[in-house]
């Protein structure tokens, strides 16, 4: 486990400030110029061997070039040559998160602030680590100490402003997107975007979703989704819940790895919405972002939950989506979500009270794509809390809407997967599978996503998955790359838990304190063991 306190942050002990503005080299590695950034340490280190800064620079830099074996070799090799340097235990553990390898990242760190509590760095990095586990409260005190001990840290002063920064009222926004507008040297370019900028805060005003009757509990059926009556679970290819979007009833997909509503484009012109603002969606895929369009919904009915004046996306192209749409669970993030899919329900309760709050009855949907798993300010950032009735409970990672599970396939290492309904199948990297099985390429088989289709597909032989006290084998198993969403959650994802898998499950979400629960009844499933 990562501590979460520090003997830096209790006043006993007298540190220096380290008042040093950034090298030239690190300022070329925050300008992502890395050849420049490579020379310029390497230069550092040619003066001085036993320069830890600079040679934990080479590590960094070969990291931020997504050269994820050569930077931990790179790491593993400094640290044996200069054991007990708290710089380059830092870098290790650097370099051990970015895997994914987070217990060993939680050792190297712990390690790196024991034989330094003053480095202003590891208390940041540690930060990364504890927001990531939904340890908000304490996240928010390491960055407060890793502020003040390294204030000309530029990534860690641009954090840090971010959590103390007073929003601007959507007024105050507007008139200064307008002001810049008059600006006299701007290009078309630049008015095109600050013209974008003023379009969603004039957006975001209507987007409120209430609930229009408090609900404290409600059921929802599932719809399977498949090719024929789906009379066994095997049969249902994914979980679809009816909503009726401006009166016109429309079935969306329920997809942990999406986020808010997402619609296509025909469900928005049956329902009469326009484009407000014109934004990018990205999921799984080569081909990046696609184009997609922020509108607003008058009314969304879900059971018997009525929520007004609703943010959703659309995307544009009719071909990214085989359904109405999609609806990532997060959008009931202020309740606690199970999702029965043998029993063919959603459940919708409230959370836990936290001992230190008043029981709180949510009052809106979450339908917008933010990142709200992240705590934006200092007065709010509060820890995980564990109920006496969810010890058992399986404490997760969230980056956004990703849930990231601790996941062992065979004897290897423990590994990050993402547990996603809304992939048709289970995925592995070819890194990992490598670890366990033999990885063959596939000339047959195609994978796409919001993203586009995905380049190069392998297949990965026979693997046994672990997580939150289930098991499953699996003969066969999609391999790519998992490029896309290792960039959005900071951390290697080595695997997708798909729908195959999760069908057979109940799994409760508790979205607030990144926990999830997950119960197999082998009366209703076929694979899981």
């Amino acid at each position: 486990a990562l501590a979460a306190g520090s003997q830096a942050a209790g006043g006993k002990l007298s540190c220096p400030i380290d008042r040093r503005p950034p090298s030239e080299a690190d300022k070329a590695l925050q300008g992502r110029r890395y050849a420049g950034a490579e020379r310029l340490y390497g230069e550092a280190v040619a003066a001085n061997p036993n320069a830890d800064e600079a040679l934990a620079g080479l590590v960094r830099t070969t990291l931020a070039e997504g050269k994820l074996p050569e930077a931990l070799a790179l790491a593993v090799k400094d640290n044996s040559a200069h054991p007990n340097d708290p710089v380059l235990l830092d870098a290790l553990g650097e370099v051990r998160f970015r895997r994914g390898e987070v217990d060993e990242a939680a050792m190297a760190f712990n390690e790196s602030i024991r034989l330094n509590p003053c480095n202003g760095v590891s208390h940041y990095d540690v930060a990364r680590f504890l927001n990531l586990s939904g340890m908000y409260g304490s996240a928010q005190r390491r960055l407060e100490m890793a502020h003040t001990l390294a204030p000309m840290n530029p990534e860690i002063s641009r954090r840090w402003r971010a959590t103390h920064a007073v929003p601007l009222t959507d007024e105050q926004r507007l008139a200064m997107l307008k002001a810049r507008l008059d600006h006299p040297s701007l290009t078309d370019q630049d008015k095109e975007g600050i013209e974008a900028a003023i379009k969603g805060v004039e957006s975001r005003e209507k987007g409120s979703c209430e609930l229009v009757s408090p609900v404290n509990e409600v059921k929802l059926p599932i719809v399977p989704i498949s090719n024929g009556p789906a009379m066994t679970l095997q049969e249902i290819f994914a979980a679809g819940l009816d909503v009726q979007i401006n009166g016109k009833k429309k079935r969306l997909e329920i997809d942990t790895g999406a986020s808010g509503l997402l619609l296509s484009r025909s469900v928005a012109k049956s329902a009469g919405l326009v484009p407000e603002t014109e934004i990018k969606a990205g999921g799984i895929g080569d081909q990046g972002p696609t184009g997609a369009f922020v509108t607003h919904v008058d009314d969304i009915k879900i059971g018997s939950m009525e929520f007004k004046n609703c943010m959703v996306r659309v995307l544009e192209k009719n071909s990214v989506l085989d359904v109405d749409g999609l609806i990532g669970p997060d959008v009931f993030r202020d309740y606690l979500v199970t999702l029965d899919i043998p029993g063919r329900e959603v459940r919708i309760g409230p959370l836990p009270k936290r001992p230190d709050e008043q029981a709180s009855q949510p009052t809106s949907l979450k339908t917008s794509d933010d990142e709200e798993g992240l705590a934006s300010s200092a007065d709010s950032a509060k820890d995980r809390s564990v109920a006496p009735e969810m010890k058992g409970w399986t404490p997760v990672f969230r980056s956004g809407h990703f849930l990231i599970v601790p996941t062992f396939i065979g004897n290897a290492p423990l590994k990050l997967f993402v547990m996603d309904t809304g992939a048709s199948m289970g995925m592995i990297t070819p890194a990992a599978a490598r670890e366990v099985t033999h990885v063959s390429g596939d000339a047959d088989t195609r994978v796409k996503g919001i993203s586009g289709e995905v380049k190069k597909v392998m297949m990965a032989d026979k693997v046994t998955i672990a997580f939150a006290g289930v098991r499953q084998i699996t003969n066969g198993m999609q391999s790519f790359d998992s490029g896309s969403m290792a960039q959005l959650s900071g951390v290697e994802i080595s695997g997708i838990i798909g729908f195959p898998t999760l069908r057979e499950l109940v799994i409760s979400i508790d979205y607030r304190d990144n926990l999830v629960h997950v119960v197999y009844d082998p009366k209703k499933g076929y694979h899981a063991h």
